[in-house]
């Protein structure tokens, strides 16, 4: 009988955590969008897209890329769980002046999911090479954001040299050139726990559930999901409609895709000597507040790396791009004017 009722309340403190829990991301969301009404941004104005068809990735994976603007080219990369919509405020502004391609990666956006659920960057890499392969340009930058940084800088590792002289710059937006467990938040608690027994509970979540996916988007639906986007991407007083945004970019990436990404985030590395060989100028950015790939982790990549400088954006995470636009288009177009003078 006491074991009964020890459970009973062992059960009815879970609830009020729980609740207590909801309670509060409800808060933190009203209180976000209260204040977000005094300060609304403008419209976005985003020029007409070609989409590129055909384009393939070594293994057959089809690749969605879209194309806007004239001149120099410039590559923009998304990261985990989003598309290429992630650089919206980029995309609108660098089209007047350059050729602007932005590209899904494989179990993201308009693109496919490979049938060896590969999703490694060694392939997110030949994703990156299929379309630079296909839009073929006379001079280019890439900039990547996050996953996909770790994207192009294994992109370069292998295929940079044959690019020599046409690429021109890199661009690294919160992501590192350093393993993702040397810069993300407890990123000592995930390095004991991964590859074993880590590794294998993502192994078994990347499955196909039909009831986890469900739940997945419930979550994505609620205050916990705007809670979880937040924590992750943002810094102090972030802008309610990216924050939204940004939890519909997670929660609308399938459950078994997003966990093979970030899978492949863990098992991401490239070598320092192949850090040492980028040749080209290289532009870092990254949040003050960024939890997922920290300001101490941008600055020992830029320290690696020869032709590197840092840009720290005060009081911002890890979107960067979403939480201070203006401030990234600025930067981004001073370092291509350089560039792709």
């Amino acid at each position: 009988m006491a074991g009964k009722r020890s459970r009973g309340r062992g059960l009815r403190k879970t609830v009020l955590r729980a609740a207590g829990v909801y309670a509060f991301a409800e808060a933190v969301r009203r209180l976000d969008h209260r204040r977000a009404e005094a300060k609304e941004r403008r419209p976005l104005s985003l020029p007409e897209a070609e989409v590129s068809e055909g384009i393939r990735s070594l293994d057959g994976t089809p690749i969605y890329a879209e194309c806007r603007g004239e001149g120099a080219t410039v590559f923009l990369v998304h990261g985990l769980a989003c598309n290429n919509t992630i650089w919206r405020y980029q995309k609108a502004y660098l089209a007047e002046r350059y050729k602007v391609v932005t590209p899904d990666l494989r179990g993201h956006g308009g693109s496919g999911t490979p049938e060896s659920k590969d999703q490694s960057t060694e392939r997110l890499a030949e994703d990156l090479d299929a379309v630079v392969e296909a839009f073929d340009p006379e001079s280019f930058v890439i900039c990547g954001h996050s996953m996909g940084g770790f994207t192009t800088l294994k992109w370069h590792e292998r295929f940079g040299e044959r690019y020599r002289g046409r690429l021109r710059g890199l661009v690294l937006v919160d992501s590192s050139g350093l393993d993702v467990v040397e810069g993300i938040v407890l990123g000592g608690l995930v390095k004991r726990l991964y590859p074993f027994p880590l590794g294998a509970l993502l192994d078994l979540s990347a499955r196909e559930f039909p009831l986890a996916e469900k739940g997945w988007r419930a979550l994505g639906r609620s205050a916990l999901g705007y809670l979880f986007a937040r924590y992750t991407c943002f810094g102090v007083k972030p802008p309610a409609k990216e924050v939204e945004f940004q939890r519909e970019l997670i929660f609308g990436t399938r459950l078994p895709n997003f966990i093979r990404a970030m899978k492949a985030c863990l098992d991401y590395h490239v070598e320092p000597e192949s850090l040492s060989r980028i040749e080209v100028p290289t532009l870092i950015m990254v949040g003050s507040d960024d939890r997922l790939t920290a300001r101490r982790s941008s600055e020992r990549t830029c320290m690696m790396i020869p032709r590197a400088r840092l840009k720290v954006y005060e009081r911002r995470g890890h979107d960067t791009m979403l939480e201070c636009p203006e401030e990234v288009n600025r930067d981004l177009e001073a370092f291509l004017k350089e560039c792709l003078a």
